[in-house]
């Protein structure tokens, strides 16, 4: 194993990574695996097999400082706390390792047998199975010399395959640290193995395959194709395109009417413009997701988030979130999730401009998160700016504008402000004689949540603040 490690340190540049094809199509059995964590186990993969042999049964281990595996934490935070997150997620995560075909499974040989065969330079029998680890079996976080560093061991059973596979896809590891979803790591991984393939094709496989594969979740499987097309592959595969040296396009054969099968062709770009590798792997950057933590968010919801929206525009809006919270706001935000997906929407809606039809609410302006009532725009005001357009339908416009943003600002509040504005609405409804005996059931039974009592609730609060 060590001459074929020597090998593989030769053939392959500093910044890229030859991933055995084994470790490709990976789908985690027991919860999701994020878009860091996967970086990061790339990273560190690269550093093992730089390091070289640690012995066939796995008793040495693998070290680095943590900045080279994981970067962009805060100033104040702790570090070895933060990165624990993600180790934590390596070694409690199992996974099943697919096979791209049949073809290119496990091919692994009885421990004895091992390093007699590997020394000998003979070709190891393969056994087709279906295997299922744990990514990591053993971390270590610990200080050196005032730095953190982490040691790490992988399964006994795997070390032979990751370190030293029969077959591998050379992956470019600066392509990897821009591309800011799961489903753009996974599929550009997957089709950087075909990038010199004579057919220029990935395995033709059932749909249901593709989508555990790039969703990073065995409880994906079920996700109808349409949609998860619309919403994960196609903007990955628009990604991937952009940033890597390689142009695929999605193939799709039906079965009747419905989509049954699915494979991706795959060319390389003939003048790629992408930047060249870097001397050095790139760590995975947790800047966004550190952020969103420090902001109360979870790391699910944000990754969620930027598979939606992408992460240039997740970092506005945890700008805009991060500019409300910092403003000493007497109303502290009780939905973080709920709130962010708003400011979210507003920029989207920022960037992509619709026509509302009139009644229909819309997102809410991106010019502001949520937050203080004074900065939701006067349907007045939105009149004038919209210059030729329609007097009426602008105001109508303005006014689901402004009705969508008080709703997110009164989904922020705490639970007792909540309850005392309820308080104050069935006082108003009592003394206008507008009454109703559902409105006071609702009202009475704290159901602010329902249609009626939020419609009334919305317009009230926009009143009493001076904004109706």
């Amino acid at each position: 194993m060590a001459k074929k490690l020597t090998s593989l340190k030769k053939d392959a540049p500093a910044g890229m990574l030859n991933k055995p094809v084994a470790a490709l199509a990976i789908v985690p059995l027991n919860k999701s695996l994020t878009v860091t964590a996967r970086k990061a186990y790339n990273v560190m993969l690269h550093i093992a097999q730089r390091q070289g042999a640690q012995g066939a049964d796995g008793s040495t281990g693998f070290s680095a400082p943590l900045n080279a595996i994981l970067r962009g934490f805060g100033a104040g935070s702790n570090v070895a706390v933060d990165a624990k997150r993600y180790i934590e997620q390596m070694m409690s995560t199992k996974i099943e390792w697919r096979p791209l075909s049949r073809g290119e499974q496990w091919s692994l040989l009885p421990a004895d047998a091992a390093a007699a065969s590997f020394a000998e330079g003979g070709a190891a029998d393969t056994r087709d199975e279906l295997r299922m680890f744990n990514m990591l079996s053993e971390v270590r976080l610990y200080k050196k010399n005032g730095e953190n560093w982490v040691t790490w061991f992988y399964p006994p059973t795997i070390q032979q395959q990751m370190l030293g596979p029969n077959r591998w896809a050379r992956l470019e590891l600066e392509t990897i640290a821009q591309l800011g979803t799961y489903t753009a790591v996974a599929l550009y991984e997957i089709c950087a193995r075909y990038r010199d393939n004579p057919g220029g094709v990935t395995a033709r496989q059932h749909w249901s395959w593709w989508v555990a594969v790039l969703k990073g979740s065995e409880l994906a499987r079920q996700r109808e194709w349409r949609k998860f097309k619309n919403e994960f592959v196609s903007p990955a595969i628009r990604d991937i395109n952009e940033i890597s040296d390689l142009e695929i396009e999605l193939l799709e054969y039906k079965e009747g009417r419905a989509v049954a099968e699915v494979q991706f062709a795959v060319r390389r770009k003939q003048a790629p413009e992408v930047a060249a590798a870097r001397a050095e792997q790139q760590p995975a950057d947790v800047t966004q997701v550190a952020r969103a933590l420090a902001l109360g968010l979870r790391e699910s919801d944000v990754d969620a988030f930027m598979e939606r929206y992408g992460e240039a525009t997740v970092a506005r809006a945890l700008d805009a979130m991060q500019r409300y919270a910092g403003a000493g706001a007497s109303k502290p935000i009780v939905n973080k999730a709920a709130y962010l997906k708003t400011i979210l929407a507003g920029l989207e809606n920022e960037a992509h401009p619709t026509v509302a039809q009139p009644g229909t609410p819309a997102p809410a302006p991106a010019a502001a998160a949520p937050g203080p009532m004074a900065a939701a725009p006067r349907p007045a005001a939105a009149v004038r700016e919209a210059g030729l357009q329609n007097p009426a339908t602008a105001a109508q416009q303005a006014q689901s504008r402004a009705l969508a943003q008080a709703r997110a600002v009164f989904e922020a509040l705490p639970e007792a402000e909540q309850a005392a504005w309820m308080e104050r609405l069935r006082a108003h409804v009592v003394a206008a004689g507008t009454a109703t005996p559902t409105l006071m059931r609702r009202l009475d039974a704290r159901q602010w949540q329902s249609p009626l009592v939020m419609a009334s609730m919305v317009r009230f609060y926009m009143e009493q603040n001076g904004l109706g």
